[in-house]
Parts: structure tokens; sequence; C-alpha cells
């Protein structure tokens, strides 16, 4: 395993180890969408997985699975294709369910398939999408376990004026977000479980890449290129089981860096 990713790996252990405190979690910001998000169903659940950062460094990441919701600004709208043929486009913060997928580096957002068809949603008209926009967080919600639960003004400070921050780090590491954005997009599209993906991975980066849609810089090209020769790589010596999860790992390597950066920018002088 490479350095870069051993090391963030084992900051994603000692974080998640500080947990055992049981105090409440961190305030996730969530990084807008470049472009919309497939919904996956399965078993009456369709969802979708969204790149986040930790807006609070003093406290502990979140376990995987812990239940968070909407903080205050979020908007979170869901891309159907109406009967007219038209995408129509319908705010689900409301709706939505969000949970902790991997630490601080990313969250699952679900919602009943039954929701889908009472907004109108027809599978047989295409893939229903997901978008997140600018300035999105979200909040643990609260167990009797916590022993530090959040307070009202802590919750305000770092959906409001500190989430402010994270959203203007998000624009100067430009090129770490867009390849972060880029790896979210392909891992979406592939199988959420130990099953063989190599094929639908080529097939969905091609997809992704050469969508002229997304215009990348030569620089995040050049970047996305080299994860994807790595990974094929890593994947052909059975490095990783899937390719999904070697995308992750380069994701939440890419996630932590700029974590790091909205952390130095949150502090006096930053």
């Amino acid at each position: 395993m490479p350095a870069k990713i051993m090391s963030a790996f084992i900051s994603l252990v000692f974080i998640s180890l500080a947990s055992s405190v049981q105090a409440s979690p961190q305030i996730l910001g969530l990084m807008a969408t470049a472009a919309p998000i497939p919904l996956t169903c399965e078993d009456g659940i369709c969802k979708a997985e969204i790149t986040t950062v930790c807006l609070q460094e003093h406290r502990a990441a979140p376990m995987p699975g812990r239940a968070y919701k909407a903080g205050q600004g979020t908007k979170i709208t869901m891309g159907i294709l109406g009967s007219s043929g038209q995408v129509k486009n319908i705010s689900v913060v409301q709706k939505v369910s969000i949970s902790a997928r991997r630490h601080y580096t990313s969250v699952v957002i679900s919602l009943p398939e039954k929701i889908l068809t009472q907004l109108g949603h027809k599978p047989s008209k295409g893939q229903a999408v997901i978008s997140v926009g600018a300035m999105a967080s979200a909040v643990p919600v609260p167990d009797a376990a916590d022993k530090k639960p959040l307070s009202a003004f802590e919750i305000e400070k770092y959906t409001g004026p500190l989430r402010q921050v994270a959203k203007d780090v998000f624009g100067r590491d430009s090129i770490n977000v867009q390849t972060t954005q880029h790896l979210n997009q392909v891992i979406n599209r592939l199988p959420d479980s130990f099953a063989s993906d190599k094929n639908q991975f080529e097939k969905s980066w091609a997809k992704i890449t050469n969508n002229k849609a997304r215009k990348l810089t030569p620089a995040v090209k050049r970047a996305t290129s080299q994860i994807a020769e790595t990974c094929r790589y890593e994947y052909s010596v059975g490095v990783y089981a899937t390719m999904r999860s070697c995308l992750e790992q380069h994701h939440d390597v890419l996630a932590s860096d700029t974590n790091k950066k909205v952390w130095q920018a949150m502090k006096p002088g930053g």
C-alpha cells in the first residue's frame, strides 16, 4: 500500500478509536456535486455516496452508520425524467436519510424507492439522480449515549460562518476537489459489494472521463489518469479485491488532504 494511502488509513483508524469517548461526532461538510450523482436502488432503498470533510477537528470521527441530518442551508435535489421528457428537479432535503460511510470522508444519502415513485419517477424513463448544493452540511442526530452533545451555538457556528471557510478552501483546492469529484462519480456507478467490477469500472471511467460537459483541466486529467492506472495495476496483482475499493482509498486520501487545509484555514490566522 503506497505510503500516502497508509498514512491516511492510520489517521482514520486513530480518529475512529477516539470515538470511544462517546461524545457527539463531528459535524460534516458535504462537498457540492459538480454533476448529478446517480441513485442506485436496491431492496426498496435508493442511495448515493457523497464526499464529505470534517468541520470539527477537535471532535471524533463518526463510526460508519452513524445517523446524521441535514444542517441549515443544505440543499439536496433529486432529478427525475418527467412524462414530458424534461428533467424535473425536486427538493428532497426533508425526505432523505444521511449516514456516515467511511468516517469523515463520505456519507450515504438515501430514501425509500416508494418516495421516488410518489414524486413521479418511472425507472423505465431513466435513472434518478441527486445533487448537493454549496454550503451543505450534516449534523449528527442526537444520541442518548453521547456524553458531550453538540450545543445549538456550536451547530450554528460550524454550519454557518465556518462552513463558509470550508467552501472557500474547496474553491482554492480545485485540483484535489475536482479529482475527488471525478472518483466519486465513478464510485457511485460500481457495485457496492465484493463482486468483480473491472468491466463496469472501464465503462464508467470512460463515460465520466469523456463527458464533454465536464471540462477537466490538464492537471486534473493527469491526476485522474494516474489513479486509474494505479488501480488497474493494484487490482491485477491482488492488492485490492475490487476496483471500487481502490478508488475509495484514493478518494479518501484526497478528501483528507483537502480536510487538512480546511482545518488550517479555520485556525486563527489561517
